[in-house]
């Protein structure tokens, strides 16, 4: 019997095409299933339904909700234990990771070899 791999599903969430780079660097790394969405109020329905290994949250969301997406993410039934990473191209701004409650932070430039291994490594935990 041969073992069928499964695609990981990667969920985007960013505000005006900025983390389009990051997306197409990604794909780049892995053979992923990655959709990116631009509608923040959507973000768990959209979870919910696509059932992703991994999100990845863009820091400059309207409003600066990132950290409330990012806690709404891990208090929702059934998303709690999925992967948050948040990218931020502001390195003068204080983001703590524990208050965001994410999996990881990466800040703008990024080494997209770390990312791709904090990446697998999430997936896999």
């Amino acid at each position: 019997m041969e073992i069928i791999s499964k695609q990981k599903r990667i969920l985007v969430l960013d505000n005006s095409g900025r983390m389009l780079s990051v997306v197409n660097e990604i794909m780049y790394y892995g053979d992923f299933d990655i959709l990116t969405i631009y509608d923040q109020d959507a973000i768990c329905d959209k979870a919910k339904a696509m059932r992703p290994d991994l999100i990845i949250l863009d820091y400059l969301l309207l409003n600066n909700d990132c950290e409330q997406v990012c806690n709404d993410l891990k208090e929702e039934k059934g998303l709690e234990n999925i992967p948050v990473i948040v990218v931020s191209a502001y390195r003068s701004k204080k983001i703590l990771s524990a208050a965001y409650r994410c999996d990881a932070l990466f800040l703008k430039p990024m080494d997209m070899e770390v990312l791709a291994s904090r990446i697998d490594y999430l997936m896999a935990s």
